[in-house]
């Protein structure tokens, strides 16, 4: 049974609320507690019955969580701060001898939450309010970055992956640190509660570490032959076996070594008599035992309590295990308009359509113009958001080949031959010869070609020819001329690259950009007091929930500032609020 704010007592006005500032947080909070957050709107995750004891109101737990992302604290000291501290009474409404409720409350409402899909309800009711009271247009431009978010749990090595996989699948399949006699002594071994975590073993001897791994490979073997597929597993177990199949696959290699790739393109030569005369001459070796990788893969797991928390890069040097959060503001009101958790290994372009698309569905926000760095401004995502009707304004990231002939030296023409198009060199050679190919994404591309003859006697051979697209100093075989593979879509490209050229051109998107650097200050604010840098919780949806609600607090903060400045906009607001 869910109770409501006004079935509530009335509390009296208490002599120490004088004494907090009113320009703090607890203070406004105070005066628009009772219209920023509606009871109605959480209705649905109660049961409609007169029996059993009535609800904590869900608008005093959302403004509580408000409070815990505002200050930064846990679950238990949210609890501590409604018992004792009188910024949280004040701002909640509660009286000097109210003791709030358990924090415990806190938990089972996140996770109702997510069930069904509530956790963005007061995101969404602030930027629809803020839309109503003409602080945010439709069509406002916007800007848009990233920033990272360390996981809660620890990235663990490969040893302890494998055996956290083994004892996760023995639990899903229902075994216990009573199932002594049960299960195999050696997988028995993974859930005795005396058994240490790290095994006592020389790790500073290669053959120790080479001897458990293929120890602890049996261990899996044995421990996945105890799923009957044939019985049908349950979600958990499916989920544990797939989980430890994929750590096995991305951390362990079998059989013997794989001989280092070639190091320059083109096919090997072919002497069948020579291969012949090696293979007589050496005994097959035998397979070695497994080993690490090394070289992993990008979808590497790294803990087996969070599977989703993935490796990011900032660059080369700078990593991070976790998150990654992405935020749309809007520079004139400075709102947060959308805000979504990431993988940490995905590319920023790749979130950028889902993040604009989620505006109009939710809120009816669709930018006509998008502010945002250069990770954000690939051809492809230019592309869809022009498909939507948004302008992507960002910087194209320079090619940085700088010894050889680069794509962007060469002049494009997508117009000519009757719509074909056409390549011209450096050279002042043009050619309209090309063939249908691949990109990495499989989808045809052209593929321009250069005649052998007019690139044999140029003067730019050496550059044109030495680079990545061209050959090695010793072919394997006679090279063909230098070839341009267009983009899929390379129209975006040009258009891109196009308004970047001059300098002129370039001041005037510098200009532009400038904005971007409220966005910037936004991210600080969420990420250093209220605590967004470091995940609370355990998965994407909860961390995505923790970056949803810190960014609901910072909205209400920025709304409640701007509401004290004018008070027509205040009137606005609370007429929004209250409809």
């Amino acid at each position: 049974m869910m109770r409501r704010r006004s079935d509530l007592p009335p509390v009296d006005p208490q002599p120490w609320a004088s004494l907090l500032p009113t320009d703090s947080f607890y203070s406004r909070l105070a005066k628009w507690r009772d219209v920023l957050v509606d009871d109605e709107d959480y209705a649905s995750l109660y049961k409609d019955s007169p029996k059993g004891r009535p609800s904590i109101p869900p608008s005093m737990v959302v403004l509580t969580m408000l409070l815990e992302y505002h200050d930064d604290c846990s679950d238990a000291e949210a609890e501590a701060r409604m018992r004792f501290d009188l910024r949280w009474k004040h701002a909640l409404g509660l009286g000097l001898e109210d003791e709030g409720f358990d924090a415990t409350v806190l938990c089972h409402f996140r996770r109702k939450l997510l069930e069904r899909g509530l956790e963005r309800e007061l995101f969404e009711r602030l930027v629809r309010a803020a839309r109503e009271a003409g602080l945010l247009a439709k069509d406002a431009t916007q800007i848009l970055d990233s920033s990272h978010v360390l996981g809660a749990a620890g990235a663990r090595d490969t040893y302890t992956l494998i055996r956290g996989g083994i004892r996760k699948l023995l639990r899903a399949l229902g075994y216990t640190a009573a199932s002594e006699g049960k299960l195999a002594e050696r997988l028995w071994w993974y859930l005795d509660p005396q058994t240490p975590e790290k095994p006592d073993i020389d790790w500073s001897d290669a053959e120790v570490r080479a001897a458990h791994l293929k120890e602890i490979l049996e261990d899996v073997q044995e421990a996945l032959s105890l799923v009957d597929p044939s019985a049908g597993a349950s979600p958990a177990v499916s989920e544990a076996s797939a989980l430890l199949e994929k750590i096995v696959s991305d951390d362990v290699e079998q059989g013997p070594p794989q001989p280092p790739g070639p190091k320059r393109r083109g096919r090997p030569p072919k002497n069948k008599q020579h291969d012949a005369q090696k293979a007589t001459q050496q005994p097959p070796a035998e397979a070695p035992g497994p080993r690490l990788r090394q070289a992993v893969p990008k979808d590497r797991v790294l803990s087996v309590i969070d599977p989703k928390m993935r490796v990011g890069h900032k660059s080369q040097r700078r990593s991070w295990a976790g998150y990654k959060f992405h935020v749309a503001e809007e520079p004139q009101s400075e709102l947060i308009t959308q805000v979504g958790v990431r993988p940490a290994n995905e590319y920023d372009a790749d979130a950028a359509p889902d993040l604009v698309g989620g505006q109009r569905e939710s809120v009816g926000l669709l930018p006509k113009e998008l502010l945002c760095d250069g990770a954000y401004g690939s051809a492809d995502v230019r592309a869809r958001l022009r498909g939507m009707g948004v302008e992507v304004v960002a910087k194209m990231r320079p090619l940085t080949d700088s010894r050889h002939l680069r794509k962007d030296e060469f002049e494009i023409d997508l117009s000519a031959n009757g719509g074909e198009g056409s390549v011209t060199c450096p050279a002042g050679i043009t050619t309209t010869d090309y063939r249908m190919a691949r990109d990495g994404w499989y989808r045809p591309v052209k593929l321009f070609r250069f005649p052998r003859e007019a690139c044999d006697e140029c003067e730019l051979r050496g550059r044109c020819l030495g680079g990545p697209t061209g050959r090695t100093k010793h072919p394997v075989r006679q090279p063909p001329g230098r070839q341009v593979q267009l983009h899929y879509h390379e129209k975006e490209l040009q258009k891109a690259r196009g308004s970047q050229r001059t300098p002129e051109q370039r001041r005037a998107l510098r200009e532009k950009l400038r904005p971007r650097a409220i966005v910037e200050r936004k991210i600080a604010e969420l990420v250093r007091p209220h605590g967004l840098r470091q995940g609370r919780y355990f998965g994407e949806e909860k961390t995505d929930l923790q970056a949803v609600f810190t960014a609901t607090m910072v909205n209400a903060k920025r709304l409640l500032t701007l509401s004290v400045e004018d008070t027509k906009l205040t009137k606005k607001l609370r007429r929004a609020l209250a409809a």
